[in-house]
């Protein structure tokens, strides 16, 4: 077998393998309208009788992959569906004798087959046929649905008659060796008498019925022969169809625990069966993987009036920890063969996709490294192509989204390979496109505008370079000049000098061709590439509005201060209108600007690149009115140093105006009634001016790179802050350094800023203060901040309570002194110079739904990234206000805040937030959450009370809930066999309506313990499609401790 399948999950081991071709020339739309039409019918119930049969169809299979229908018989092609067009009466026996030519190449495993025939009319429609149906076109044909039914019943008797033709035991006769393609010729002359044979016949025919009972809708009787078939195999050391039959009961299994399906496909599949509802509460507790073997038991119908040996027979099935263990050695036992690698690489498929619904996306990733290593024949491009992608699909589902995206870039390298001699540059173009989430890169230059660099730039930087390079291969150069114009505003920091001059000057060249425009980039496939400014080049230092002339400014009346603008007065709105806040007041210009009127801005601006910039159209990027900029354009040295610009522009509304562009925020504060209170001054006597300096800075070490470890399966939430303190941790070297350019180098942690404010005075006294005269004194200051302390990595940990965790920080001290930390909740932890500590902050989880609405969501930001950014500053800015980290140098007598805003990534915060479903536990009438034991007496009945608070704003439910009591013997082991210890009193599922926005619902049970220990309670969800909507997070019930005690006489 040379050609595999991708999309095999597990549960298709119970499927009939059907193939849709077409016959002659038919159109591919008409083909695909009826074979669409054919798939709709993928599963029916059996006629008297509770077993459904399901089917699994294909437009394309490998004859040579039909020949394993022996070793798993959902290989096997079974049915036969053929299309054709046929409209002349002349024309039909050829196209009847096309239809034998298709069957004869399926013929030794086929069961039954049709032809579906459009366009025909006459006599030869009207001759009755069992395995021909005719219709006049593509649209009158109502009974395709009804005859694939008929088709499928059709399968299902022959499947039948050859179960109970292999499963009845006939004495006398000898048990044929089934074998694979390869082994053929390796049986020849084999003593066919000998017991070694006999059981090697046995044990592959039990396996075979074991595939037949599964396909047939018998699953406990596929587990019984897969068993049996594991011991007979298992003793013979046949490990090939050991493999096989290993894989067999997983599969069932797997349909037992998963009824929905492992592939991912609309739906649950419908599961009959007496079984089910008896077994459901104990699918998942151990034990469940005992072997009960009872050949007698088998029916032949697969419906046993006595549910208590059905009961036990359930049994058989592998708990779901046991399913993986049989798929890694199953796997083993493929790895011995190199002509079994197919089998191999679907088996690994299968395992991840079962280990993907179990949340164990470690030991998936195992596999699927083994998926990657197996070597299969000479594969073509296209089958590369489509390995890759199957691979990065796999690895998103186990949310490695780094690795997913290595994979699917492989793949687009794939479509372009130097073999294929028609590249395919827009696929290529398509696939890297997928691969930007995995790599943390967006293509919306705001996203890099504000907070800390996401992700490895270097790969960034070569994945924009191929987006680059593909596009100007699809002969679209408008788009080869928007990716690099965001390669250069985004990755400016990261790139050399050399690359400088390299990206700029391709992107001369290809402007030279196609210029760049600030108009939105549509693709086809939905996508808009937004414009990109260049904000960066060159880099803005200062800006200054400039007031009007004195002859054209706006003046108010007297008579109407106080009063509020008119909407419909031509001026801009002023900032200094009393009813603004505070806050926005210092922000804004303290004069107005006038519709229609050009206006000016003053910039200061320097060039960083190592060579002559040449800007061409520089203008002013605003928002909230509408402004026409007029470009201006300049010519930059390199690195030159403050260049004065003027740029203007003319408002054509009315409104208020924001010119974007980031500016310190005030750092100087002071009383000046304290300084007013010393004078008036005497001679000789001196006053003093108390200022106070207080500099927020990032503590995240925000100039280094994020290393995203969310694709490395670390158990804790959060990210590493890549720093370079995480690798060598030195104090610092007292003063400058004596070479100013090797403080640049990577690795150099200076993170000194310097700040520069004027302070203007005025001041009079004496006669001239009388005669009304003051003078004016500026005072330069010029401040070096340096940081205290950084916050490396941050991570959540759960706390005992469901409504707590843990922050923990990773803390380095920066400073060259003792320095401590401390929070309102926590001691505080003692930091040596350059010394890095974790501390651990238990908080009060959060209720970021009852925040209040921030401006942004009120209107004033219409961009859906912009309310999410404010969003989570408003977040920040509670958790900080709630924690208040504070450090303090004692040799110095300094201390400040610490900050931990800009650290909080989304993961961290859903941690850190209420979980919208509020459940609590009642012990008779006691609240379980914290580690105090409920108490009890043994022999009296504990009242057991569920309690759920829906604080989302979406109906939730109804919800079914199993109470399994265990015993934690603190070495590991959990004892769950407690049927002689604990009784429920009445059903020990737990049923919960339906809960409306901010309703309860309560559920109540009882337990009676009748001997005395301590016990624990794990309330488990039923899995169905109502609880897989919701997040796991919504899920997190308290832990429940029970102590028994003897009762008092």
């Amino acid at each position: 077998m040379s050609v595999p399948d991708y999309m095999q999950c597990a549960e298709d081991h119970q499927t009939l393998l059907v193939v849709v071709q077409p016959v002659g020339i038919v159109s591919e739309e008409n083909f695909f309208r009826i074979y669409k039409r054919i798939c709709s019918v993928s599963q029916i119930s059996v006629r008297d009788s509770q077993r459904v049969l399901y089917i699994r169809y294909r437009h394309h299979y490998p004859p040579e992959n039909n020949e394993w229908g022996d070793f798993q018989t959902h290989r096997k092609v079974v049915g036969l569906i053929t299309i054709t067009d046929c409209f002349s009466a002349k024309d039909w026996p050829q196209t009847f004798e096309k239809f034998h030519v298709q069957k004869e190449i399926y013929g030794s495993t086929l069961y039954d087959s049709r032809l579906f025939v459009f366009g025909l009319q006459g006599e030869i429609v009207e001759q009755p046929r069992t395995d021909v149906a005719f219709y006049p076109n593509y649209e009158d044909c109502q009974t395709v649905e009804k005859r694939i039914e008929d088709f499928i019943e059709s399968l299902f008797i022959v499947l039948e008659s050859k179960r109970l033709d292999r499963a009845t035991d006939k004495s006398g006769d000898k048990i044929p060796l089934l074998c694979v393609p390869f082994e053929k010729k390796d049986f020849v002359g084999l003593d066919t008498d000998s017991r070694h044979y006999k059981k090697r016949c046995q044990g592959r025919m039990r396996k075979h019925v074991g595939d037949l009972c599964l396909q047939a809708g018998m699953l406990q009787d596929s587990l019984v022969h897969y068993h049996m078939s594991v011991e007979l195999l298992r003793s013979v050391n046949d490990f090939l169809w050991l493999g096989a039959a290993l894989e067999g009961l997983c599969s069932a299994s797997v349909i037992y625990h998963y009824p929905g399906g492992t592939g991912g496909k609309s739906g649950a599949r419908r599961f009959q069966g007496s079984t089910l509802p008896a077994e459901a509460a104990n699918r998942h507790r151990p034990g469940a993987q005992e072997v009960l073997i009872d050949p007698g038991a088998l029916t032949t119908n697969g419906i046993n009036p006595d549910t208590s040996t059905e009961i036990g027979r359930a049994k058989n099935c592998l708990s779901p920890e046991d399913i993986i263990d049989k798929y890694k050695e199953a796997i083993s036992y493929y790895s011995k063969y190199k002509n079994a690698g197919v089998i191999e690489l679907e088996a690994c498929i299968k395992a991840v996709r079962v280990l993907a619904i179990q949340k164990r996306s470690m030991e998936a990733s195992e596999f699927l490294q083994n998926a990657v290593y197996i070597n299969l024949r000479q594969l073509s491009e296209e089958e590369k192509i489509q390995r890759y992608s199957v691979l990065s699909e796999l690895y998103e589902l186990i949310g490695f989204h780094r690795k997913s995206a290595f994979f699917k870039r492989v793949a687009a390298m794939q479509c372009v390979a130097p073999s294929i001699a028609e590249p395919g540059w827009r696929a290529c173009y398509k696939l890297l496109l997928e691969t930007l989430p995995g790599y943390s890169l967006s293509l919306d230059p705001k996203d890099f505008s504000r907070g800390a660099h996401r992700g490895w730039a270097a790969v960034q930087m070569r994945l924009l370079h191929e987006l680059v390079y593909a596009s100007r291969r699809m002969g679209n150069p408008a788009l080869s000049v928007r990716h690099l114009s965001f390669l250069l505003q985004t990755m400016l920091d990261f790139l050399s000098d050399q690359e400088k001059k390299d990206v700029t000057q391709s992107l001369e060249n290809y402007t030279s061709k196609c210029p760049g425009t600030m108009e939105p980039i549509a693709l086809r496939d939905g996508l808009t590439l937004p414009p990109v400014p260049f904000t960066k080049l060159p880099i803005v230092r200062h800006v200054k509005l400039l007031n009007l002339p004195a002859s054209l400014r706006p003046h108010k009346m007297k008579s109407l201060l106080g009063q509020n603008v008119s909407t419909k007065s031509p001026f801009i709105y002023s900032p200094i209108i009393a009813h603004n806040r505070g806050e926005e007041r210092n922000k804004k210009i303290d004069f107005q600007w006038v519709q229609g009127d050009v206006c000016e801005v003053q910039l200061m601006v320097y060039n960083p690149m190592p060579f002559e910039l040449r800007v061409e159209n520089m203008g002013l990027l605003t928002s909230g009115v509408e402004f026409e900029s007029l470009p201006a354009a300049l010519s930059l040295p390199a690195e030159s140093g403050l260049y004065p610009v003027t740029l203007v522009g003319v408002p054509q509304t009315t409104g208020t105006i924001t010119v974007n562009e980031k500016l310190y925020g005030d750092f100087l504060s002071w009383k000046l009634e304290e300084t007013l209170a010393q004078f008036p001054l005497q001679p000789g006597k001196v006053a003093t001016f108390t200022i106070n300096i207080k500099v927020k800075l990032d503590f995240s070490c925000q100039e280094n790179l994020l290393q995203d470890l969310s694709d490395d399966g670390i158990s804790v939430s959060g990210f590493p802050l890549s720093s370079p303190f995480r690798q060598v941790v030195r104090p610092r070297v007292e003063g400058k350094p004596v070479n100013p350019p090797e403080s640049n180098k990577a690795g150099d942690y200076s993170h000194v800023k310097t700040l520069e404010a004027i302070l203007n005075f005025k001041y009079s006294g004496g006669p001239g203060h009388t005669e009304g005269y003051y003078r004016n004194l500026s005072l330069g200051l010029h401040i070096e901040v340096e940081p205290s302390v950084f916050f490396t990595r941050v991570s959540t940990l759960p706390a005992t309570s469901t409504r707590q965790c843990h922050l923990l920080l990773d803390v380095f001290n920066s400073t060259e002194h003792e320095l401590t930390i401390s929070t309102r909740s926590s001691e505080a932890l003692i930091l040596h110079a350059g010394e890095c500590q974790r501390m651990a902050i238990q908080v009060d989880k959060f209720n970021f739904e009852s925040f209040p609405e921030s401006p942004g969501e009120k209107g004033q930001f219409a961009n859906p990234k912009q309310l999410e950014e404010e969003r989570r500053e408003a977040r920040g800015l509670e958790i900080h206000s709630k924690l208040g980290i504070c450090w303090r140098i004692p040799s110095l007598k300094r201390s400040g805040e610490a900050s931990v805003e800009g650290l909080l990534n989304q993961l961290v915060l859903e941690h850190l937030q209420l979980a919208p479903l509020q459940w609590d536990v009642l012990v008779d009438g006691q609240l379980c959450d914290c580690e105090s034991a409920a108490a009890c007496q043994v022999g009296d009945p504990v009242r057991l009370e569920v309690r759920l608070t829906n604080r989302s704003p979406r109906s939730v439910g109804p919800f079914a809930l199993t109470v399994v009591p265990f015993q934690d013997h603190q070495n590991g082991v959990h004892n769950y066999d407690l049927h002689d210890t604990i009784s429920f009193v009445g059903s020990s599922t737990f049923y919960l309506d339906a809960v409306q926005p901010s309703g309860q619902s309560a559920c109540l049970g009882a337990l009676l313990f009748l001997y005395t220990g301590d016990f624990f309670l794990h309330i488990r969800f039923h899995e169905d499609s109502t609880s897989k909507e919701l997040p796991p997070s919504w899920f997190c019930l308290p832990s429940v401790h029970v102590r028994a005690l003897e009762a008092q006489a």
